[in-house]
């Protein structure tokens, strides 16, 4: 199946662009020239109506775009004004193709937001708050199920003098280096993160402690060289059947862990 636009792809991408810059829609555009201005928009104005892949077609034209420094909302003002051109041009087909591919969009940049509202800025693990409610949708299903889960919470030793002496730049390196290992060292049904400062947390599903005991043995090889980590554990149904149960003793088994550590 072709496009299904009728008038000339070019002169209806040139349109866009001179309403967007006209309209102040689109601010990055000013700064670039005219090729960057136009960029993919004929090609993606030409393709539209083309394949059932709308989704597919409307993030590869906003790659493109945010390639060039237009930000998600200027892609999606961009996509607008063209729905405007289209329309006074009476491409009923094409209109309806591109809003496809903004309602493919838009999902896109929900989902990231949403993501992204979940995640740690300075290690991409789950924050405070969304590794609390994986715990504690993960508990209900445990009981529910009758399946067994552990929680480990983990501690950089002595991390406030590195960040004291080396300063908070290193710091960060330290930081961002654990929350890596930390990742790879878990399973794909586990779920990791950080809980703020140097505290961080991993959950493993269906973990004994056994599962435990090997997991912090190949993060201990991951980490060779790095700061030395203390760790607590606490395990569903042995110990506790609730967050605040696995959490409370998680952190004073850690604590002991890091007492034993300084002795």
């Amino acid at each position: 199946m072709s496009g299904v636009v009728r008038t000339s792809a070019w002169d209806l991408a040139v349109e866009c662009v001179d309403r967007a810059l006209g309209e102040g829609a689109v601010p990055s555009l000013v700064r670039l020239g005219r090729l960057g201005q136009m960029g993919s928009l004929p090609s993606f104005v030409a393709a539209l109506g083309e394949d059932d892949n709308p989704s597919g077609l409307a993030l590869d034209f906003a790659r493109e775009r945010e390639s060039l420094g237009l930000a998600p909302s200027e892609v999606a003002a961009e996509l607008l004004v063209l729905g405007r051109v289209l329309d006074a041009h009476g491409e009923e087909e094409a209109r309806d193709a591109l809003d496809r591919c903004i309602a493919a969009y838009v999902a896109r940049v929900t989902e990231d937001l949403s993501d992204r509202a979940r995640r740690d800025p300075l290690t991409g693990l789950l924050n405070h708050e969304a590794f609390h409610a994986r715990l504690t949708a993960e508990a209900a299903r445990a009981r529910r199920y009758r399946g067994r889960l552990a929680l480990v919470l983990l501690d950089l030793d002595r991390f406030k003098e590195l960040n004291d002496r080396d300063g908070h730049q290193e710091g960060d390196r330290v930081l961002r280096a654990f929350a890596s290992a930390l990742a790879a060292t878990a399973r794909t049904t586990d779920s990791v993160g950080r809980l703020g400062g140097d505290e961080f947390a991993a959950l493993l599903l269906e973990a004994d402690l056994g599962t435990v005991t090997a997991f912090l043995a190949r993060l201990t090889l991951r980490l060779a060289g790095g700061p030395p980590t203390s760790a607590g554990a606490a395990f569903l149904p042995d110990d506790g059947t609730t967050p605040e149960q696995l959490l409370g003793l998680a952190d004073r088994r850690l604590y002991a862990d890091k007492a034993a550590r300084a002795a």
